[in-house]
């Protein structure tokens, strides 16, 4: 995806009008931001009568230079990771709850049970530390929480 920065050229041409810039090719300048590629601008502007030779030409003339490429969009998981992903974390919970909480966990077996969705699965993890800290202490919660990140994909990203 290509995107496009003005130049000092062009910023004289928005805050100055200097170069004269027909006012659909103006138009067009003051869109370009660096920030959104041009295959989304331009369909913006075609009931303008403009273009890609529209793009071309203030290139050519300077009020424009090419920006860095946008990265690609992240790729969203599909239907069946997401409940392959669910059905790790169910079952790591189904696993750790009982043996490392014992009858004080009763209620968050009760929630595992009700969880319908990857989210709701998810949303139960920072009681879970809390209570597994609070009754068996930091080092077994930093390990099982090590673990479930690990399946979920957030050690990189948060540290809750």
């Amino acid at each position: 995806m290509t995107t496009y920065n003005k130049t000092e050229k062009g910023r004289e041409e928005i805050a100055a009008r200097t170069f004269g810039l027909p006012s659909r090719m103006r138009t067009l300048l003051v869109m370009i931001d660096g920030r959104h590629p041009m295959e989304e601008l331009l369909p913006k502007v075609t009931g303008l009568g403009l273009d890609a030779g529209a793009v071309a030409q203030l290139l050519a003339q300077g009020f424009i230079e090419e920006g860095e490429a946008l990265p690609p969009p992240p790729v969203l998981p599909s239907e069946q990771e997401l409940a392959a992903q669910a059905a790790q974390v169910r079952a790591f919970y189904a696993r750790t709850i009982e043996p490392t909480l014992g009858s004080r966990g009763q209620v968050l077996q009760a929630r595992l049970e009700a969880a319908a969705t990857l989210e709701d699965l998810k949303a139960m993890r920072i009681t879970f530390f809390e209570m597994v800290n609070r009754i068996r202490g930091r080092p077994v919660a930093l390990a099982l929480k090590k673990e479930l990140d690990a399946i979920l994909g957030v050690a990189a990203r948060e540290a809750a």
